[in-house]
């Protein structure tokens, strides 16, 4: 009996286990964004771009209070770790939002619209359904935090 209540405590323990990722899957890194200059750009020509370096990803929108309340402790993330590259996904309404919405920010990186909003592939691969959400991804390119909803000291210890 005891084995039994042991194998039924694992199991139900094993099913709440959360999907954290170590790598993007093919239909997100092929996900076309926008950059400011409103050229196509796909997430694995950005992450690519910035390989060998530790990234900070923020999934945003500029409307949005929770993500404008968020970019002060970005801010002071920002000095504390400047050789840190800063990629910033927007998921604003449309391009022209995104882009009177930039005008007002404090955060210095690379920025990027996210033309699909939340609703494609990349948006299925986070299972995007709230922001900001942010991450970190190492200087190989994989995932070391897939999921936090504010600069934490979870994020500061996955930079170091």
């Amino acid at each position: 009996m005891r084995i039994f209540l042991f194998l039924i405590a694992l199991l139900t323990l094993n099913s709440c286990a959360v999907f954290q990722p170590k790598s993007f899957n093919k239909e997100a890194l092929d996900e076309k964004l926008v950059t400011t200059e409103r050229d196509s750009i796909t997430l694995r020509t950005v992450l690519t771009n910035n390989k060998g370096a530790k990234q900070f990803v923020q999934i945003f929108a500029t409307y949005c209070p929770v993500s404008q309340d968020s970019f002060d402790n970005v801010a002071a993330l920002q000095k504390e770790n400047p050789s840190i590259k800063y990629v910033f996904l927007s998921v604003d309404h449309s391009y022209f939002d995104w882009k009177r919405g930039l005008e007002n920010l404090s955060i210095k990186g690379q920025h990027y619209y996210i033309p699909k909003k939340g609703k494609g592939k990349l948006g299925a691969f986070l299972n995007l359904k709230t922001i900001p959400r942010f991450m970190i991804i190492d200087e190989k390119g994989d995932i070391k935090l897939f999921k936090s909803s504010k600069v934490s000291n979870k994020i500061k210890n996955k930079i170091k």
